[in-house]
Order: C-alpha cells, then sequence, then structure tokens
C-alpha cells in the first residue's frame, strides 16, 4: 500500500506545476498518436504518473484535453497577435515579411503546438475545427485592419481589401506549415524571401512608395 501510494504522488510536484506537466504530456500525445488517442492511460505513461494523479486535478480525459487545447489556443493567438504588422510600421512589403518571419519564428519556438494545431486543422471533430476556426477570424480581421490601415486613402477604393487579407492569411498558415513538415526543404530564408518577391506582386501592394 505504501509503495503504491509513493508510485501515485511522487515525484511531488506543486498543483500548477503538476497540471502543466500533465497538459505538456496530452501534447505530446496529439502530436505523437493523434488527437484521438489522448486518454488517462495515454496521458499518465507519457506524463510518467499514475492514474491517480492526473484523478487529482482532472474530472476526465475530456477534461484534461480540453484544457490542454484552451491553453494551446491562448499561446497560439498571443503569438498571432504578436506577428501581425502594424500600420505605423512603414512599407508593407517589409512590415509583411518581417511578420512572416515573426510568426516562423514562433512556429519553431513551439513546434509541438503548431503541429498539434495543424493536424487539427485536418479533424473531423466539429468542436475542434470550431476552435480553429476562432483564430483564424481573429487573425484574419487583424489583418483586414492592417491592409485597410496600410494602404493609402485615395487606393482603397480599388483594393479588395477582404480578399487581400485572406491572402496573407493563407501565406501564414502554409508557410508555418510547410517549414514544419518538410524543414529541409523550405527553410525560414526560402520562405522570407520568396515572400519578398511575393506581396510587391499582390494588386493592394502594387506600387506602393517604399
Amino acid at each position: 500500500m505504501t509503495a503504491q501510494r509513493s508510485r501515485a504522488y511522487a515525484p511531488r510536484m506543486a498543483p500548477e506545476e503538476r497540471r502543466e506537466q500533465l497538459l505538456d504530456a496530452v501534447l505530446r500525445v496529439i502530436v505523437e498518436q493523434g488527437v484521438h488517442k489522448v486518454s488517462i492511460d495515454t496521458v499518465a505513461r507519457a506524463a510518467g504518473v499514475s492514474r491517480p494523479v492526473i484523478y487529482g486535478l482532472f474530472t476526465d480525459s475530456d477534461a484534461l484535453l480540453r484544457a490542454s487545447l484552451d491553453r494551446e489556443e491562448t499561446a497560439a493567438l498571443t503569438q498571432l497577435a504578436r506577428a501581425v504588422p502594424a500600420a505605423t510600421d512603414g512599407d508593407p512589403v517589409r512590415a509583411i515579411t518581417d511578420s512572416v518571419e515573426h510568426f516562423l519564428t514562433a512556429v519553431l519556438s513551439a513546434p509541438d503546438r503548431w503541429r498539434a494545431i495543424f493536424m487539427i486543422a485536418d479533424a473531423s471533430t466539429p468542436a475542434f475545427r470550431r476552435r480553429l476556426d476562432t483564430g483564424r477570424k481573429t487573425l484574419i480581421a487583424a489583418l483586414t485592419t492592417y491592409v485597410s490601415t496600410a494602404i493609402p486613402a485615395e487606393r482603397l477604393p480599388g483594393v479588395d481589401v477582404e480578399l487581400t487579407a485572406r491572402t496573407l492569411y493563407a501565406l501564414f498558415w502554409e508557410t508555418g506549415q510547410l517549414m514544419l513538415s518538410d524543414p529541409e526543404a523550405f527553410p525560414p530564408q526560402r520562405i522570407r524571401d520568396y515572400v519578398a518577391d511575393l506581396i510587391p506582386a499582390l494588386p493592394a501592394f502594387r506600387q506602393l512608395p517604399g
């Protein structure tokens, strides 16, 4: 009995530290096995703890998964918000190129988070898709605001702001996914060089003063 109790609660951690350890384990399970494999047993094995340790903080596997997705969603939205350029950043071509580079740096700083996000994007579960849709709409809205403020007012009537913002969103999403899935073929510098060539060709940014 003593040995079993020791295994259930050792090594001892503060509740918040233990919670973070378990959420890290959930993320590893998602990336390595798929979101459908998240369970009390798989997370316990990934974290190196027993089931009672998890039940001390989470009621069931659904609560564990929700907590992990909440944490990663909040962190991802924060990273995205920091990557979106501001209208005061000067030359839009340089600003957007830097913005994509900042995003790629953010992806590389938390690769498992973004691998999980890209994986969940392909999941058929409506709840997962709703989570991603919230982030997608947030980023598109921020990019729409950027485009509408970065373009001179006299040119705005001839610019499709919404499609430009969605094009930029697709650029963020696809380059991040490519960089993680095939880093040798799509290193950050290759992506940056391409973006620097692509942005001036978009109608919204064509012939803008540098």
